[in-house]
């Protein structure tokens, strides 16, 4: 089979993209990346490919106290460039996907509320225009220029359902299991994921990311596409970006990565087999979501843990003499709350 872009298609086949991109906050110049990369992505037949976070616009231009001409700087700028979602650059991106027969996810500053609202969003587009936008989540350091997102969707696409989130959202399993449980074939993580230093050789925060994308990937067994900004963008204050896109297996194994440099990190992959395999052979041939016990996993989104009751404090005793039996005195615990 023959792609609109002449590449040969192989029935089974899936070509998965992560873009590895140094940014700037000249959204024209980060545009004219957009177009290199996605002309890039197509002539190697890319099925999906994901870009970083905000990589539209670029990311937050380093902390500021609120109230500082710093932080006045940074609102009205995310103000000025934010998009809303469908809007002038989808419709463009739309119009590639269209031309290319590509899946598009895209990291922008998103307008809403007449612009009083700015979101860090990641929009899906596809040949038909926008498939689905997530919003961050867990971006509680990000506020006052982005709002928190609201939502944890898979979007339906050809090559199934796929669950977007950005960047510190990797750092809670939750978000990736609730992907996995809604039939998730693909997370497609969108990020600006910094250094701690300057040497990725070595970099903590470079490893936490290592770490926790491969083990999401294998605790879901499904595949996993990491799209990070890389370098430190020219305007004063930025991170320096660990980069390191890639492309993980359901089995938790690189199958393709971009190093500190701009690239594509491509594979070429069995999407569904390897999901078959993953949960049927790979790792004793163990199903991790078939096992699972969620009867046991209440507490997880129980927010009555954070304002427990108060309980009587343990009273020091002397060396030597018996406690009382735990039950009477949780008994008792049970008693002073239920009077609460």
């Amino acid at each position: 089979m023959i792609g609109a872009n002449g590449h040969r298609r192989v029935p089974g086949e899936t070509t998965l993209s992560a873009v590895c991109m140094h940014c700037s906050h000249d959204p024209e110049a980060n545009w004219k990346k957009y177009l290199s990369f996605i002309e890039e992505a197509a002539l190697q037949g890319v099925d999906y490919l994901v870009f970083p976070e905000v990589s539209l616009h670029g990311y937050l231009m380093g902390a500021a106290p609120l109230g500082s001409p710093e932080m006045a700087e940074q609102l009205r700028y995310f103000r000025r460039v934010a998009e809303p979602i469908p809007g002038p650059t989808t419709e463009k991106l739309t119009g590639l996907a269209a031309r290319h027969n590509m899946l598009i996810q895209a990291g922008m500053a998103e307008r809403a509320m007449d612009g009083n609202i700015v979101y860090n969003s990641a929009v899906l587009v596809g040949p038909q225009g926008v498939i689905g936008v997530f919003r961050k989540l867990h971006n509680q350091f990000e506020w006052p220029v982005f709002a928190p997102g609201d939502h944890l969707s898979v979007f339906e696409t050809r090559l199934g359902k796929v669950g977007m989130f950005i960047c510190y959202d990797l750092a809670f399993p939750e978000i990736t299991r609730a992907f996995a449980l809604q039939g998730a074939t693909i997370a497609a993580l969108t990020t600006a994921w910094p250094m701690k230093g300057d040497d990725p050789e070595t970099d903590y925060y470079g490893y936490t990311y290592d770490l926790m994308s491969r083990a999401m990937a294998f605790a879901n067994q499904f595949w996993m596409v990491c799209s990070n900004q890389v370098m430190r963008p020219p305007t004063p204050g930025c991170a320096n970006y660990y980069g390191h896109s890639r492309i993980i297996a359901p089995t938790g194994k690189i199958v393709a990565e971009v190093g500190y440099e701009e690239g594509l990190a491509t594979a070429t992959v069995d999407l569904h087999g390897a999901i078959e395999r993953a949960r049927t052979e790979d790792w004793f041939g163990l199903n991790l979501l078939e096992d699972r016990r969620p009867e046991f996993y209440g507490i997880l989104a129980d927010k009555r843990i954070y304002y427990r009751p108060s309980v009587a404090p343990l009273l020091p005793h002397p060396a030597g003499v018996r406690l009382p039996d735990a039950e009477p005195q949780a008994a008792q615990v049970r008693e002073v709350a239920v009077r609460e």
